[in-house]
């Protein structure tokens, strides 16, 4: 006897359509993910369906002692500054300035006495931006758990220059950012996370990970906004700053 349908199968079928130029989705309340773990369902359904393996991660809270939320990036939609979109990779044109990790090597154990030691030894900080899409007819709209099956409105990576060794994961719980577009400031000064620091969220995310592979070996955790998701028009060239880091570059290239 085949094996019954998921309640998902319909709606990773149109979040796949979508994301080959079908129609948006609606997120309608009837096939709406009740969980976070069927939030995840759907995302591997989606993933297991890309032409693509997962190539970073974004980890995310909704607030200060909530739980913890991710999404798996597709390796295809990673590339390094400075970099240009598309208009068919981006209609929103939306971006965030964060600190991404670079796992460089295996990871410890989560139960290991020296995890947060250990794993900032096998891991590489650099700045990110994260491009920000969705295949929701209206995310702004759309509950958090139908944002979240929408892989949390990722819609890929753009990554900097790596840091050398001798880093200190305190430097990035309140350094100092600076996003500008065409040469104006959108924003800049001392910047926090409202969800913990970005070490330590990499950190939860490696303790809790599991759907889609887990966190691996030559990927890129990205870890929250230092600038908010900001929305830009057609042919934007964004800068982007952290402190310490090198600045990093790209533009939503004009329709």
């Amino acid at each position: 006897m085949p094996a019954k349908p998921s309640r998902h199968t319909e709606v990773i079928a149109r979040l796949l359509a979508a994301r080959n130029g079908g129609p948006l989705v609606e997120a309608d309340e009837a096939s709406e993910p009740r969980s976070i773990t069927e939030a995840y369902e759907i995302q591997s359904g989606v993933m297991n369906s890309l032409n693509s393996a997962v190539g970073a991660w974004k980890v995310g809270r909704s607030g200060a002692g909530q739980p913890l939320i991710c999404s798996p990036i597709r390796a295809d939609l990673i590339r390094p500054a400075p970099d240009t979109r598309l208009p068919a990779e981006s209609r929103l044109r939306g971006l965030e300035l964060e600190v991404g990790f670079r796992i460089d090597a295996a990871l410890p154990d989560a139960d290991d006495a020296d995890f947060m030691q250990k794993l900032a030894a096998v891991v590489t900080p650099l700045p990110v931006f994260e491009v920000v899409d969705s295949r929701l007819s209206d995310p702004q709209a759309a509950s958090p758990l139908w944002r979240l099956a929408d892989f949390q409105l990722n819609a890929g990576l753009i990554y900097g220059t790596p840091l050398p060794k001798g880093w200190r994961a305190e430097a990035f719980d309140k350094p100092i950012v600076q996003l500008v577009a065409d040469g104006v400031e959108i924003c800049g000064g001392p910047a926090t996370l409202n969800t913990g620091t970005p070490f330590g969220m990499l950190a939860d995310l490696v303790r809790e990970c599991y759907h889609c592979g887990g966190v691996q070996l030559g990927q890129i955790v990205t870890t929250g906004a230092f600038t908010g998701l900001r929305f830009f028009k057609a042919g934007a060239t964004l800068t982007g700053s952290i402190s310490g880091m090198t600045p990093i570059t790209m533009t939503f290239a004009a329709a």
